[in-house]
């Protein structure tokens, strides 16, 4: 059973630093009174269209980023209230304060682990903490009113669970607290992926991309080329035999020479000279032949270790890359890449 101890400590995660939390009513008003349900969900639904942006939203001036939200949200309000800029960036603070304070409350109870428990339950148990734990700054025990706004939030970074854990450091009640805190009352969380990021990703894909296109071009080079040759092999191969089948008939015709002719030593031995140079050249020719291929086998085989050797370098590249900073789709990406690798090193 958690403490009131261990209770106030996590909360003290979330301090409280924005003013002092409005009401939230059900029937809208004029400017000056208090927000409604509806105004807290447009509100939230401008901070996420504004903020959550790849290419915008972290490179805004506050200025100019709060301009936006107000715009979004005079455009889309049709509840007949009036909001200025620094009343919505008051009212989020509130909403960013408490929902994240509940967040710790949350987290805390799905350390718990409690098997059998709905998410009704954790909801019910989670509200019940929040109520039962002064504000840090305050005092005072009130019940989470911003759950419509929490339902919306509660799958972005800052408000979700903890994705890594510190090493040696398991999922529990006490340990969350060791998480830590920030000047945002935010838990330390993944956060969006931001222009660099992204142009980093897709420069790193197609960076990967295009070495598997230069292995295969390379591969392919090496197969036309080994084809090629086997087939001036074959062709000098042909010539080598058509050598020796004359050969073979200057040996007949010596024979019949010898044995046909008794006179004519003179141009007997002119003819066997001859012969015999043939022969030898058809000797020398198959000699040639033979230690070219044994040389063409091995540039062959020192192209394939080398290819070997590039890849197994690659991969290893691959293989220890750490995915640890990397979004879902990154971590799987890679992921599948070395499974891919795996797969092929299993069949070799």
């Amino acid at each position: 059973m958690d403490t009131q101890e261990d209770i106030t400590q996590y909360a003290n995660i979330f301090q409280e630093s924005f003013p002092a939390i409005e009401i939230v009513t059900s029937n809208p008003t004029k400017r000056g009174g208090n927000f409604n349900v509806d105004e807290d969900n447009l509100l939230v639904s401008a901070w996420l269209n504004i903020s959550i942006d790849a290419v915008q939203g972290t490179n805004q001036r506050a200025e100019t980023f709060w301009e936006k939200i107000w715009q979004y949200f005079c455009e889309n309000n049709t509840y007949e209230t009036t909001r200025s800029a620094s009343s919505l960036q008051s009212r989020w603070g509130n909403i960013k304060k408490k929902t994240s304070r509940f967040a710790g409350f949350m987290a805390k109870v799905e350390a718990r682990n409690k098997s059998g428990g709905t998410k009704e339950d954790k909801l019910k148990d989670a509200k019940e903490l929040y109520k039962a734990s002064p504000a840090p700054t305050t005092g005072k025990k009130t019940a989470f009113a911003f759950e419509h706004c929490w339902v919306v939030l509660k799958n972005q970074p800052k408000w979700s669970m903890p994705k890594e854990r510190p090493k040696g450091i398991s999922l529990t009640p006490s340990s969350i607290d060791q998480v830590g805190s920030n000047d945002d009352d935010t838990m330390v969380l993944e956060r969006p992926i931001g222009r660099k990021a992204e142009k980093a990703k897709i420069k790193r894909i197609d960076d990967d991309k295009g070495f598997e296109d230069y292995l295969a071009k390379i591969l392919q080079y090496i197969q036309e080329s080994h084809e090629q040759y086997k087939e001036t092999l074959r062709i000098k191969a042909d010539r080598v035999q058509v050598d020796a089948q004359r050969a073979d008939y200057l040996a007949k015709k010596l024979q019949y020479i010898q044995e046909s002719h008794e006179q004519g030593k003179e141009a007997f031995h002119i003819n066997a000279d001859r012969v015999r140079m043939d022969a030898q050249r058809v000797d020398i020719e198959k000699e040639r032949l033979h230690l070219e291929t044994i040389r063409e086998a091995q540039r062959v085989d020192i192209e394939k270790e080398r290819l070997r050797l590039e890849t197994i370098r690659e991969e290893g590249r691959v293989m220890t890359m750490d995915t640890s900073g990397m979004n879902e789709k990154e971590r799987l990406y890679f992921e599948n890449l070395k499974d891919e690798i795996l797969a092929r090193q299993h069949l070799d």
